[in-house]
């Protein structure tokens, strides 16, 4: 038995031990892959020639010289650069060098990979930039798989700016690649003062389909976010707005141009990059971020290069997307993650516009990329550029609105209904209302919403459908418990005959204050989804969830109706308000509020004290 029990364990331990070399030859292969696949900055040194690459027009990966002047590193960078100067006929030929959609194009030395291409100077004829390293840029892989909350960089600007001070070795390096340096702050002696800043070559977001003020609405948004767009010139041949999702395996090399999408359909929006390393279907780009958002959620395609653009600041490259490829899900400060063949809930949103006086509809729609902020950007603006389109002028309208929300891990869709008018600018009040909207979708305390789809349906009128509430006239004004309170209501429509609505409200045979306030209102006069603004209303963010926000839109009090509440003071004289909404004319015992829909945006506002008084004394003797 001990013989046996012997064996037993001397096996084990040489199982144990093969499990230990072949784990070790593993990690050795592993280290191995990585020392002959990439170099380490710390073997990067002044001097060393490489190559580049990048797609300078179609989808074709063409290369580029490259020269190491340094490597850059101190206070404030977050990480060390490699600072190069890039050369060869496609740099220097096509008058443009260095362009935003660049960002990310690998960089070789020795057949290995140092890392992909981030800011440049701007002074250095678009040919000096910096080079975020591999080492940098592989730790995003580290974001896989964690459950890490998405998380808003409120500032943009964190390593968009390099400043690299001079001295005078650095400057001697310089001198001799950038004549131009002849010109920095430096007296005779040499003793030199200053820095040199380096901008991140952030892509403009390319957008398409967005024209006249809502196009200036759609860049002062995202300008808002540190963003610059320009207007894309035109599609790749044979592509529709729909983009084609790519099946099967896909080939992404270093160097290939690629696309960051953040909407699709009758409004595109991209940001043009180039891939810098692939495996295990993952990418990495652009080596600085694009929004900096941290956990996102972006489409990811393939882009077709027409052209790099001269500018004075930085030339940048137009192009467009013609295949999707999966989602982009890390947007950090060394780059981009992007995973193939995984794609986004992206958002819907169909939008339909009918103009009463044409007799015209029009219909429009885009997807959108599920980050807030992203479709608090488009949607409104889209919905500008709708009613524009369709009443093809800008002014006085009544608008009848229906707005329906679905959210991912939901079936049932809910709505907000509504009617406004404006006598200067019907399109922007209604975008108005949308944006609140929003903020009480996104900004729930009790649940996550993530919508998907977004449907929009507006009527508009030319007239003025706007009435003021003229007069309120009481039968009496001493009541006692269990009376009722009848209500004559005249309202005074814009160039239309006097409107009368009779209304009661039964007071409870319980009620025990001694004077009473009937407040009449237009729901008009106490502002859009609510009294206060939302940032400063936080009953608005305490709703439950998504049924709470349902039910609260569902009763919340709207523009074309009128409120009758009847509010009672009690013997300390503290206000006290007994209300529960009803829509119509109904009314029940304990009910002291009432909602009285019209066809008419109602303003105005009426306050009647009433005396109510206990049973008479004088019939109880």
């Amino acid at each position: 038995m001990k013989q046996l029990i012997k064996k037993l364990v001397k096996n084990i331990f040489n199982i144990f031990l093969v499990i230990i070399i072949v784990l070790f030859y593993i990690s050795f292969q592993v280290s191995a892959e990585k020392e002959n696949e990439f170099l380490s900055i710390e073997d990067i040194h002044p001097g060393m020639k490489g190559i580049g690459k990048t797609v300078f027009t179609g989808t074709k990966i063409e290369e580029f010289e490259v020269e190491v002047i340094d490597i850059i590193q101190g206070t404030g960078i977050t990480f060390p650069y490699i600072l190069v100067k890039l050369s060869g006929d496609k740099i220097s030929n096509t008058n443009v060098g260095i362009s935003a959609g660049m960002s990310g194009s690998p960089v070789f030395f020795n057949g290995k990979l140092a890392g992909g291409i981030s800011h440049a100077w701007e002074m250095s004829e678009h040919n000096l930039c910096l080079i975020t390293p591999i080492d940098i840029m592989l730790n995003l892989f580290n974001y896989i798989d964690k459950e890490e909350e998405s998380f808003y960089f409120n500032n943009l600007n964190y390593d968009k700016i390099v400043s690299i001070p001079l001295d005078e070795n650095l400057v001697n390096k310089l001198k001799k690649l950038i004549p131009v340096l002849d010109t920095l702050n430096h007296n005779q002696s040499h003793n030199v003062t200053g820095d040199i800043n380096f901008s991140y070559i952030q892509s403009p977001l390319l957008i398409k389909g967005f024209s006249g003020r809502a196009l200036d609405f759609v860049k002062s948004s995202f300008q808002e976010q540190g963003i610059t767009m320009v207007q894309n010139i035109s599609d790749y041949q044979g592509v529709s707005t729909e983009l084609e999702i790519s099946t099967g395996t896909i080939n992404i090399m270093p160097g290939s141009a690629i696309g960051i999408q953040l909407s699709t359909g009758d409004v595109s929006m991209m940001g043009i990059g180039t891939a810098t390393y692939s495996k295990d279907n993952y990418v990495l780009a652009l080596g600085h971020p694009f929004l900096h958002r941290g956990d996102v959620s972006y489409l990811f395609t393939s882009v077709y290069i027409y052209h790099s653009f001269p500018s004075i600041v930085m030339p940048f490259k137009v192009g467009s997307s013609y295949l999707l490829l999966g989602e982009v899900i890390q947007d950090r400060n060394s780059g981009i993650l992007a995973k193939l063949n995984k794609f986004p809930n992206i958002v819907s949103c169909k939008i339909k516009v009918s103009d009463l006086k044409r007799n015209l509809i029009t219909t429009s729609g885009a997807k959108i990329v599920p980050q807030k902020e992203i479709v608090q950007s488009i949607v409104p603006s889209l919905l500008i550029q709708s009613v524009d389109s369709a009443i093809d002028r800008i002014g006085q309208g009544t608008a009848s609105i229906k707005y329906g929300f679905r959210k991912a891990t939901a079936g049932e869709i809910i709505y907000y209904n509504n009617i406004f008018f404006s006598e200067s600018d019907i399109a922007v009040e209604i975008s108005k209302d949308l944006n609140n909207l929003f903020t009480l979708l996104y900004q729930n305390f009790y649940e996550k919403i993530d919508l998907n789809e977004i449907v929009m349906d507006v009527t508009i009128k030319d007239e003025n459908h706007k009435a003021i509430i003229k007069e309120v006239k009481l039968d009496t004004k001493d009541y006692h418990p269990g009376d009722s309170v009848k209500t004559q209501i005249i309202i005074t429509p814009f160039r239309k005959p006097d409107v009368q609505k009779e209304v009661q409200i039964k007071l409870p045979d319980t009620i025990t204050a001694h004077n009473a306030v009937l407040i009449i209102r237009g729901g008009s006069s106490k502002g859009r989804i609510g009294e206060k603004p939302l940032e400063q209303d936080n009953k608005q963010y305490l709703l439950n969830g998504w049924v709470g926000i349902e039910k609260y839109l569902n009763e919340i009090e709207k523009n074309n109706q009128i409120v009758v509440e009847l509010m009672l003071i009690n013997e300390s004289e503290n206000w006290e308000t007994k209300s529960g909404s009803v829509t119509g004319e109904q009314n029940t015992e304990n009910n002291l509020k009432l909602i009285i829909d019209t066809e008419f945006v109602i303003e105005g506002y009426h306050e009647i004290f009433l005396n109510i008084e206990h049973e008479k004394n004088d019939e109880a003797e």
